[in-house]
């Protein structure tokens, strides 16, 4: 694909995906498939996914207390209740 302009990637990064894809669209004279390919092709790079995004929720269990205050309780096995 041609060169695009900066603002391909400050667009992505702001939110901006319809001026994203027209300005690839503009610049790349693409269709607009492939300028939609090449958006999610460019934000996967510009918005890696962490490690930890890619690991599997643990459970948790949320419980107020008599005084107001919230209590959270992370990484619970299944079938295990927390303590009181």
């Amino acid at each position: 694909m041609a060169e695009l302009p900066e603002s391909v990637d400050r667009d992505i990064l702001e939110g901006r995906s319809i001026l994203a894809v027209k300005t690839i669209r503009e610049a790349g004279g693409c269709s607009l498939h492939q300028a939609v390919d090449f958006y999610h092709q460019r934000y996967g790079e510009l918005h890696p996914q962490p490690d930890a995004a890619r690991e599997t929720p643990r459970p948790r269990l949320l419980r107020f207390e008599q005084d107001g205050s919230l209590v959270v309780l992370e990484g619970l096995q299944d079938g295990q209740k927390p303590e009181t």
